[in-house]
C-alpha cells in the first residue's frame, strides 16, 4: 500500500480514547478475542461479535463489510445489511454493536503528509490528559490519584466519560452495566429504578471532585468533568 491509512479510537476496550490502529493489511478483521483466537483488532465488549466486520483494501481503495454480525455494523450512523460491503471515506465514522465501539476511518496519501500535524497535536493532547481509565484494574487516574471502582461502578464511569457532555440515556446505562440481564438483540436488561439509582449515588459519590453527573428528567444523565487539565 501506498498510504497511510488507520482507524482512530473514540471508544473501544482495551483502547484508550485517541488511540491510533494503523491498517496496513489488505483485510483487517474486527472483533472479539475468543477461546478458539483472537481477530486483528480485538474489543472488549459482549456485543462485539468474533468476526464482526472486515475493512478491505481493494484497487486502491477501502470498503468495510459486516460479517454477519449480531449487534451491526454502523457507517455514518447507517446500518449495514448482514454481509453489506460499503466504500469507505476518509473521516467516516464507524460504529460496532450500537455504538458500544466508536471508530474514525482516515486514509492519507504521500503528499497530504503534512496535514498529519493537527492530528498529531491532538493525540498528543489526548494521551497527555490529566484524567486517564485503566480498564483492566478498574481504575481511574487524575494526578497521581488513583479511584477504585467495582466493576459495574466502572463500566458506569467509563460510559458517561466516553461521552462526556452528551446525553447518554438510562437504558444505555443499563446494556452497558448489566448486559448479562439481555437475552435478546433489542432487550433492555431488567434492572430496577432502585439498582440503578444506587449505582449512580456510589458513582457520584466517589467522583465528586472530579464529575458532575447530571440526572435529565428522568431518562438519562450527562456527565460535566469539573477539572481536567
Amino acid at each position: 500500500m501506498d498510504r497511510s491509512s488507520f482507524l482512530m479510537v473514540e471508544r473501544g476496550n482495551p483502547y484508550e480514547h485517541g488511540d491510533v490502529i494503523l491498517l496496513t493489511r489488505p483485510v483487517t478483521v474486527l472483533g472479539r478475542r475468543g477461546t478458539q483466537g483472537a481477530p486483528d483488532v480485538s474489543f472488549d465488549n459482549i456485543y462485539v461479535s468474533r468476526r464482526h466486520a472486515a475493512i478491505i483494501y481493494r484497487d486502491g481503495g477501502f470498503f468495510i463489510q459486516d460479517l454477519e454480525s449480531k449487534h451491526g455494523t454502523f457507517v455514518n450512523q447507517r446500518r449495514l445489511a448482514p454481509g453489506e460491503e460499503v466504500p469507505l471515506a476518509s473521516g467516516d465514522s464507524l460504529a460496532l454493536a450500537r455504538d458500544m465501539v466508536a471508530l474514525r476511518f482516515s486514509v492519507l496519501s504521500t503528499d497530504e503528509t503534512m496535514d498529519m500535524t493537527p492530528f498529531m497535536k491532538q493525540l498528543a493532547l489526548t494521551e497527555s490528559g490529566a484524567i486517564r481509565l485503566d480498564p483492566y484494574k478498574q481504575e481511574l487516574i487524575f494526578r497521581g490519584e488513583t479511584y477504585a471502582f467495582s466493576e459495574k461502578e466502572f463500566k458506569c464511569v467509563e460510559l458517561l466519560f466516553h461521552h462526556k457532555g452528551q446525553f447518554v440515556s438510562k437504558e444505555q446505562v443499563k446494556l452497558s452495566v448489566w448486559p448479562e440481564r439481555s437475552y435478546g438483540e433489542d432487550e433492555i436488561p431488567d434492572v430496577s429504578t432502585e439498582e440503578l439509582n444506587a449505582l449512580i449515588y456510589r458513582v457520584r459519590k466517589k467522583t465528586k471532585d472530579l464529575f458532575q453527573i447530571e440526572s435529565i428528567r428522568g431518562r438519562g444523565y450527562i456527565l460535566d468533568v469539573e477539572e481536567e487539565q
